[in-house]
């Protein structure tokens, strides 16, 4: 009895302990499945983010979904999803027989995912990216809550889930609009940090600066204390790991920018790191781009490490006081030339070899030829400079209108693979007594010559800034591009004006201004509008206007009062007698059109925006095209403030073209082999452009075929600006240069720049 008492005793602890079992597993598994939801599964802050994209906000989704932000994703929810989107409908049927309740799973959500995007994200704005975060609000006061700090610069990050996890890693991530809207994925990846500046660093860790922001990196003391170094950081597995400082310093004259080097004076081209960052030390630290680099200058010290400058250190503040212009070769047909021959009126030295250490001595009035193949080329450099200040040299290989230009300064010829460059380092105040002869005649009075001089300064000031001939060395170039210099000989009245303007600028807002002139007006300017790559720059002070006492308050973008006003001559304007305030020219059609073909295509290859071809479907195209045909008709569809020409359509015996910006139109319209009569009845032979673009059509018919296009305008030049002639006329009136200047530019003052 009591063993089979016993026996059922052990059976139900038997039954007992299974069920208890039966329960610890079961537990555990359900366990495991929430946790893994949990790991798997997509929080509806993170769906909703992740959604923006279609149109609705997160708040919007989140409405839909009815669901708090740390609630999870259900199956349920994808189908309202797809419902709403009204996109996947065979997923969506799927989804729909699937528990409702059953949380939607990572890997499922970022499948699909996939496929909305590419549905429905038509401007692909989504994007996959690979970040290193390197800081966020936590370790730099330059960042607010919502925003880290990668190698892909500064991101958003709106979603409440913290990012901390992130910090020193490589994510996987997806973007929207630079904002990032979900973490996909967390990696141990290595990454240098290179060419950073180290603010300072001691036992409490460092601080640097890098794209306009200050980190802290408190994690990491250092043993020994730095200030205002170059260094790289190497992260690994989520911490600093190792700080590379870079110590070696060199500095000279920067002669020229390359894509892959600087060519620093005494050092030759010297390769750039491949991370080469610019920052500005006076002032306030900023960081700056290569562009900022400025050639003929020694105010940069260069961080140089394994043969490569790692990063340049802006020391001081620039005054511009010397210009290097690249002299073009006769006629100013090339920058570059075959061969450079020179005397100069004083003895002289030639500078050659690696480091420009070596010397050969030549007397005054003593010419030297240099070609390509000369013994001087040990380095790609070679620099030719008077024994005395006041010496001149002469490129006797060179032709300009007064015959071969003399030049102050110094002359450096540089070999490059398409010929010879010479370029003439001079100061700004001397380069001016060549530019203001070779602008404006002497005739036109001291006060216009003075407010000539200023202009060119600034524009000059301004081209500096620009850089435009960084990887030849130079600044400006001697042509019409920029300012013709050394054209005419140096005057007394021209120097004078540059000597009593001394140092003087325009500038608004205390940012130097963009001093555009021009030769002569219709009686009307206009503004920087004309010109379709429009700097960011306030050009507020180029307004049009009327060029004369009253204002004659004209809507000139009108063509019936455009006519009349270039037609009827009816306003007294400060320029109404000068031979270019008015002009014709009559070409016969062939002539034209042929004009026009021979240059259609390489205005079209310049900005293929602004050559439109006319469509079966009458609507007009960027298409490459160089023949037109016969001219049939002109027409005149739009024009810019103070009735000058912005866009005409042509039509051809083979195409109809549109026709945009007032330079476009002058060049495919000009009268090269035609006179053109100025208001004084003089003429000229013949033009490359046409006088202005502020000018109308009137077609010339015989027995109805249409033999010739008359053309009527007024002016010479772009009309931007300052008119030339304008200020002659004011100076001849008792206007000082100070108002003349103030006339044209408005709401602009003088300052001295040294």
């Amino acid at each position: 009895m009591a063993d089979k008492y016993r026996l059922k005793i052990k059976a139900v602890l038997i039954i007992v302990g299974i069920i208890i079992l039966c329960i610890i597993v079961i537990t555990s598994i359900s366990t495991n499945e929430k946790r893994n939801d949990k790991i798997l599964g997509i929080r509806l802050e993170e769906a909703a983010d992740m959604l923006i994209f279609t149109g609705h906000d997160a708040s919007w989704w989140k409405n839909l979904l009815g669901k708090a932000d740390e609630d999870y994703m259900t199956y349920k929810d994808i189908t309202i999803i797809l419902d709403n989107l009204k996109v996947l409908n065979e997923e969506n049927e799927k989804y729909s027989k699937v528990k409702a309740s059953k949380r939607f799973q990572k890997d499922e959500w970022l499948s699909l995912y996939d496929k909305l995007v590419e549905l429905l994200d038509t401007d692909h704005k989504v994007s996959y990216q690979d970040v290193f975060v390197l800081a966020n609000s936590g370790n730099s006061e330059s960042l607010s809550e919502n925003e880290i700090y990668t190698d892909k610069g500064i991101l958003e990050w709106k979603n409440s889930k913290s990012l901390s996890e992130c910090l020193y890693y490589n994510c996987k991530v997806i973007v929207y609009d630079n904002c990032i809207i979900y973490v996909v994925e967390n990696n141990e990846t290595n990454y240098q940090f290179n060419n950073i500046y180290i603010v300072s660093g001691d036992e409490n860790g460092i601080n640097i600066f890098t794209d306009g922001i200050y980190i802290n990196y408190n994690n990491r003391p250092l043993d020994n204390n730095l200030s205002s170094e170059i260094g790289d950081i190497l992260f690994e597995d989520g911490e600093i790991k190792e700080i590379k400082v870079k110590g070696d310093k060199i500095s000279g004259k920067l002669l020229s920018i390359q894509a892959d080097s600087l060519e620093i004076e005494e050092y030759g081209f010297v390769p750039l790191d491949e991370n080469f960052r610019l920052f500005k030390e006076y002032g306030k630290l900023e960081e700056l781009s290569i562009n900022d680099l400025l050639v003929g200058y020694n105010v940069t010290d260069f961080i140089v490490a394994d043969g490569k400058i790692s990063a340049g250190l802006v020391m001081k503040d620039l005054v511009v006081e010397n210009i290097r212009v690249l002299i073009k070769s006769s006629n100013f047909e090339s920058l570059f030339h075959n061969n450079v021959m020179l005397e100069s009126n004083s003895d002289y030295t030639i500078y050659y070899g690696e480091k420009l250490e070596k010397q050969e001595k030549h007397a005054a009035d003593e010419d030297v030829s240099i070609d390509e193949s000369s013994n001087l080329w040990e380095s790609s450099r070679i620099k030719i400079e008077p024994d005395t200040l006041s010496g001149k040299m002469t490129l006797l290989s060179v032709q300009r209108a007064s015959g071969n230009p003399s030049y102050l300064g110094t002359i450096e010829i540089v070999k490059d693979s398409n010929g010879l460059i010479v370029i003439n380092e001079v100061s700004m105040e001397e380069y001016l007594y060549k530019v203001v002869p070779s602008e404006m005649p002497e005739s036109f009075g001291i006060e216009a010559l003075k407010a000539q001089a200023v202009c060119a300064r600034t524009y000059a000031y301004n081209h500096i800034l620009d850089n435009a001939y960084a990887q030849y060395g130079a600044q400006v170039d001697d042509s019409v591009s920029f300012q013709v210099y050394s054209n005419q000989e140096e005057t007394p009245a021209c120097t004078q004006s540059v000597k009593e303007t001394y140092g003087q600028v325009l500038v608004k807002d205390d940012n130097v201004i963009d001093t555009f002139y021009f030769s002569t007006s219709c009686g009307h300017t206009t503004n920087s509008a004309i010109w379709v790559e429009q700097s960011e720059k306030d050009r507020s002070y180029l307004q049009p206007k009327f060029i004369g006492l009253e204002d004659c308050d004209l809507d000139l973008t009108d063509e019936a009062v455009f006519y009349d006003f270039i037609t009827k001559n009816e306003y007294d304007g400060f320029e109404s007698e000068e031979p270019w305030y008015r002009w014709t020219t009559t070409i016969p059609v062939d002539t034209l059109s042929n004009t026009l073909n021979s240059r259609l295509a390489v205005r079209y290859q310049a900005n293929p925006e602004l050559i439109l071809v006319k469509n079966k479907n009458g609507e007009f195209e960027s298409k490459e095209i160089s023949d037109i045909g016969m001219i049939k008709d002109i027409t005149v569809i739009n024009r810019n403030e103070g009735g000058i020409l912005n866009t005409i359509v042509i039509e051809g015996s083979k195409a109809t073209i549109k026709v945009i910006t007032e330079y476009n139109i002058r060049y495919l319209l000009a009268p090269v082999s035609t006179q053109i009569t100025k208001a004084d009845g003089s003429v000229i032979e013949s033009f490359s452009l046409l006088p202005s673009a502020y000018c109308i059509f009137d077609k010339v018919m015989d027995d109805k075929k249409l033999t010739d296009i008359k053309f009527t305008g007024g002016g010479y030049g772009h009309g931007v600006g300052m008119s030339q002639n304008g200020a002659k006329i004011m100076a001849a009136n008792q206007y000082t240069y100070d108002e003349i200047l103030k006339y044209f530019y408005e709401g602009v003052d003088l300052i001295n720049i040294y």
